[in-house]
């Protein structure tokens, strides 16, 4: 494998970034990896945060918390963090989270790589910049949020926070007492799951799953097995059965649940080196979500993560070429995505081989269209080699080609970074 440490890079990449859906890639990522981490941006929050250095200011802020009957919002950040900073500038100083956060919540923010807040940062299980706790009026740990979060999405977690807390209470009295009906637990699990505590979720779904689950699936069963289940489980069969009853029950989570049981099969896939499991996803899961998504090669897509995540770089460039030789002979829209998700995956290792793999593959995207998408990646890809004159080649044409106001304006600042070098 890539790295003794890749299952957890694996479930955080996977999970963080729903790969499930990315099929179509944003160059903007590749874009905040050339220039984010060196970006001065002007702090514009609006929300009213109290910045805490120790742990007697950490004290007084949580007793503020519960002096208000307020949950208290912890955001820990890096200076050197390019998403944290986003997080400064867009959605922060947004005046709807504004409000709703300065209403409902004492906000703490601290630098996470200071004395305390290493020891902070340690004592919470920091998974990552920017990480933000949330707590109770009387300081018990509630959930988290782990990763750039835009502002409705940040909205939408806080409220279901404040609301499902209050739920959790009344259902954890019943379960503690051993009076919990099947649908309250049901219920109760679904609830610690959608506030983010995975762990206290994935817990309380194992006892379900042993004490109540019935030989065929009842609809709380459903609810339950589909957020902790792989394709490798004995429920599988019968859960997908019939696709318009997992719809009905499960709702607006019917695409979160596939998604988790997507990324449940693909990081036990990579830690047991099972491409059984590959195949199944793309030839059983990917109908089940096709209609809803309509989106790049679903089935190609385990493949590619696979191959990467496990080191096969030989295969992984092999099953490209292959595919694109064969059943996908001069369709440059899947060899975008395929070369283009491979680049994402790679920024942190920028392996040579798939790098100087990656130029001939958009080489030869722009061979069969001319598109900005292909000539902005094939800059991005030379100049992570370091070959920065003929990626200024790329990204002059890519220059010529912008049609959007977005286009226009990332062209600009990637050259403008890369004549500042």
């Amino acid at each position: 494998m890539r790295s003794s440490e890749i299952i957890p890079i694996t479930k955080t990449f996977i999970e963080r970034y729903n790969l499930i859906f990315l099929m179509h890639m944003k160059i903007r990522s590749l874009f905040f990896l050339l220039v984010l981490f060196v970006a001065s941006l002007t702090l514009q929050a609006q929300v009213e945060f109290i910045e805490v250095e120790t742990l007697e200011q950490m004290k007084a802020a949580q007793k503020k918390a519960s002096d208000q009957m307020l949950m208290l919002f912890v955001d820990v950040y890096a200076t050197w963090c390019g998403p944290c900073k986003m997080m400064d500038r867009e959605v922060y100083a947004d005046p709807t989270v504004a409000d709703y956060m300065n209403n409902n919540y004492v906000s703490v923010r601290m630098d996470g790589e200071t004395d305390f807040g290493r020891i902070y940062a340690s004592e919470n299980e920091l998974e990552g910049y920017p990480s933000m706790f949330i707590f109770s009026d009387d300081g018990e740990p509630v959930s988290k949020i782990v990763g750039y979060t835009a502002t409705e999405e940040l909205i939408a977690s806080l409220k279901s926070v404040n609301e499902g807390y209050r739920k959790i209470k009344g259902y954890q009295a019943a379960y503690q007492k051993g009076t919990i009906e099947n649908e309250a637990f049901a219920d109760y699990i679904s609830v610690v799951r959608a506030m983010g505590d995975e762990e206290k979720a994935e817990e309380l779904a194992s006892e379900y799953m042993e004490k109540v689950m019935e030989p065929i699936l009842s609809d709380n069963d459903i609810r339950v097995v589909a957020f902790h289940m792989d394709l490798d489980d004995t429920w599988w069969e019968g859960f997908a059965s019939d696709p318009d009853r997992i719809r009905r029950i499960l709702g607006e989570d019917y695409m979160l649940a596939m998604e988790k049981i997507y990324n449940n099969t693909l990081v036990k896939a990579i830690e047991e080196e099972r491409i059984d499991l590959i195949s199944k996803m793309a030839n059983k899961l990917t109908p089940l979500v096709e209609e809803e998504t309509g989106s790049w090669d679903l089935r190609s897509l385990p493949f590619i993560q696979y191959y990467y995540y496990t080191d096969k770089t030989d295969e992984l460039i092999s099953y490209v070429d292959e595919r694109f030789a064969r059943d996908r002979k001069d369709d440059h829209r899947w060899l975008y995505g395929a070369a283009s998700q491979i680049t994402e995956m790679d920024q942190q290792y920028r392996t040579e081989v798939l790098l100087k793999k990656e130029v001939d593959w958009f080489a030869a995207c722009i061979e069969l269209e001319e598109q900005f998408d292909y000539y902005f990646y094939h800059g991005m890809v030379l100049f992570l080699l370091q070959d920065q004159d003929t990626a200024m080649v790329s990204f002059l044409k890519a220059e010529s080609m912008a049609s959007s106001q977005e286009q226009k304006e990332m062209i600009e600042q990637v050259m403008g970074f890369i004549k500042h070098q």
